[in-house]
């Protein structure tokens, strides 16, 4: 399956933090769709030095070279061959949910050759996963087989964390969770949407290990290491850059002829090529009949007035358009229409998400796909609905990562707090002695509730949207003194 067709199947696994110190708190309206996450906590001061552990590998502890190669190794046959027990599946699923003293270790058997290559891998100062060629070359149809294991590879790390946490090595269990955070960070790093989207899938695999090691008397506070992870810990801008290489694959020299000013003739055969994987891209054969493709070519060129008027608009001259064909007038408008689009897409992903987001989803319901008609089959635009993105969804997936992230960064500045004034806070507002962070998809401070010995942190539904699983949490902190 292509890396289209495989962003649907990604969007349930799942930009800037801003502080908020003197925000008042909303209140948060409890309902069925809320995740709860509940903690057991301490009181716990800032470590010495505050970077003594840390999430992310320290620049003194990397070594120069490609994370890529090191985590490809990782896949190695003899080592993955785990995973072919009976019903290992079902035991992993036990092994990361059961009570941490119900754990058997001796039931697990992840081979320590791999977890050691995935945490030298993690120190590597880059990651260049080697794909842009690639891309170049096979555009929409371009498989990534890989790209699914890598989660496996975070499920691992995330099973080995509760294995050390058992044994009291909480060293080692923090090494698991900064592997796994960097792994996620590298993930991003590729350049095309759909790795972005697993690099959430596999950090957001580490935050439950996260919260059972807060919940540990001998963890550490881990605010700063948390504050210090890469900000967002998931850069959807190369994603967002990589993409566009699909438009040059579908219509190769249509862009160029665009912002160049030369226009020349392509040839219809070369043109007509692009049937098949659109025919693919819609869910489709790639085997298009000849007479299906003569018929949409046809139902194409009721399209022509649109498409050279916006050809007209962008700059194109009339007496370059007489040299060229209707269906390469077609192609070249779709061309700038999803160029206008993309790049609308790229633009507001560079602004934090509470300001951008009321603009995205204006964006992603223009999108849509035109409504066709008898006269107009493939109105202007269908194209570029069928290549792009869910908009809003690509674009939340980060800033929802992040949201966790801040929350977490709550319960360890509460903890701190505590073991300052031998006492638990009342509210927000009455941590000071580390910066609050605002939600980072909403923009505004996370509610916040203490009643007797327990206290809770909501990330509130965003304005204007119904409760759904995947757009509010709850902490239930139980305080112990």
């Amino acid at each position: 399956m292509h890396i289209l067709f495989r962003i649907s199947c990604l969007f349930s696994c799942l930009f800037l933090i801003t502080t908020a110190n003197a925000q008042v708190t909303p209140e948060a309206k409890p309902n069925a769709n809320t995740p709860v996450y509940k903690l057991k906590i301490k009181p716990k001061a800032e470590p010495s030095p505050a970077l003594r552990y840390t999430l992310y590998p320290e620049v003194r502890t990397q070594v120069n070279g490609n994370a890529a190669q090191g985590y490809y190794r990782a896949f190695s046959p003899e080592w993955m061959s785990y995973r072919n027990e009976k019903e290992y599946y079902k035991k992993q699923d036990k092994w990361l949910s059961v009570p941490l003293k119900e754990l058997d270790e001796k039931e697990i058997n992840i081979p320590k050759g791999m977890l050691t290559q995935l945490h030298e891998s993690a120190l590597k100062t880059y990651c260049d996963w080697d794909m842009l060629a690639k891309l170049r070359k096979d555009g929409v149809s371009m498989l990534l087989p890989d790209l699914q294991g890598m989660r496996e590879l975070s499920k691992a790390l995330a099973i080995d964390c509760r294995v050390q946490l058992k044994k009291g090595e909480i060293d080692k269990a923090l090494a698991d969770i900064r592997t796994g955070l960097t792994l996620s960070h590298h993930l991003g790093e590729g350049p095309t949407l759909i790795q972005g989207l697993v690099a959430v899938a596999a950090g957001t695999i580490m935050f439950a290990r996260i919260d059972e090691l807060i919940t540990h008397e001998k963890v550490p506070n881990l605010y700063w290491a948390l504050t210090t992870l890469p900000q967002p810990l998931v850069n959807f801008s190369t994603g967002l850059g990589g993409e566009v290489l699909m438009i040059d694959n579908l219509f190769p020299g249509m862009r160029d002829m665009l912002y160049s000013g030369k226009v020349t003739p392509i040839a219809q055969e070369e043109m007509m090529k692009v049937f098949p994987l659109l025919e693919q891209l819609n869910g489709g054969s790639d085997n298009t009949s000849s007479l299906k493709q003569m018929l949409v070519q046809a139902a194409l060129v009721l399209n022509i007035d649109a498409a050279k008027k916006a050809l007209l608009d962008h700059g194109i001259t009339e007496p370059m358009l007489t040299n060229i064909t209707p269906l390469q007038i077609i192609f070249m408008a779709e061309v700038l229409h999803y160029d206008k689009t993309y790049q609308n897409m790229i633009k507001w992903n560079s602004i934090p998400y509470p300001v951008a987001r009321k603009r995205i989803k204006e964006l992603d319901a223009s999108i849509k796909k035109p409504i066709p008609s008898v006269l107009l089959p493939f109105p202007l635009g269908t194209f570029s609905a069928m290549i792009l993105p869910a908009v809003s969804r690509v674009m939340e997936a980060g800033p929802k990562m992040e949201r966790r992230i801040a929350a977490l960064r709550i319960i360890e500045a509460i903890r701190m707090q505590a073991a300052f004034d031998k006492a638990w806070p009342d509210s927000l507002e009455k941590v000071t002695i580390v910066p609050v962070p605002a939600d980072p998809f909403t923009g505004k401070a996370f509610a916040f509730k203490k009643e007797s010995k327990k206290i809770t942190i909501t990330a509130v539904v965003p304005e204007g949207e119904k409760p759904l699983a995947n757009n509010n949490f709850t902490y239930e902190l139980e305080l112990e003194d």
